[in-house]
């Protein structure tokens, strides 16, 4: 008695690079989530914002702080697909010094702010890619 199994890979190659896909887009926006969240200790009392004429000030902002000043590194995150299961999550510019920390040239110590690993602490792919796969 023969019993033979046979197993379409390419069906299952296809769900997971979907769920791939899905979980890249989760993660961009958790990514977001951390950087606009008031979580970060600061050292200062900061002014954030732009003077505006009609008599609004700058806001004072104190710890825990998000990371966005202007939003330029909030706009600057870019996800690229670099192959059906890589993708490149980049900031531009800014990226680094924000999250190793950095001395200014008046020697203030300025504190590291790790947005990535608590994104990737709440969306662990291991669990992401085991429920869409079970669905």
């Amino acid at each position: 008695m023969d019993v033979r199994v046979n197993f379409n890979s390419k069906d299952l190659e296809a769900k997971v690079r979907q769920a791939f896909a899905s979980y890249s887009q989760l993660l961009e926006a958790q990514f977001t989530k951390e950087i606009t969240t008031k979580q970060f200790n600061w050292p200062t009392e900061t002014q954030r914002g732009s003077y505006n004429r009609k008599g609004g000030g700058r806001e004072k902002v104190r710890s825990p702080r998000d990371i966005v000043d202007s939003g330029a590194f909030r706009q600057s995150q870019l996800r690229t697909q670099v192959s059906p299961l890589q993708y490149r999550y980049s900031w531009i510019g800014y990226g680094a010094p924000i999250y190793f920390g950095y001395s200014t040239k008046a020697g203030n110590r300025m504190p590291p702010r790790d947005w990535i690993r608590p994104a990737l602490g709440k969306f662990p792919i291991s669990v992401f890619m085991q429920k869409y796969l079970d669905s």
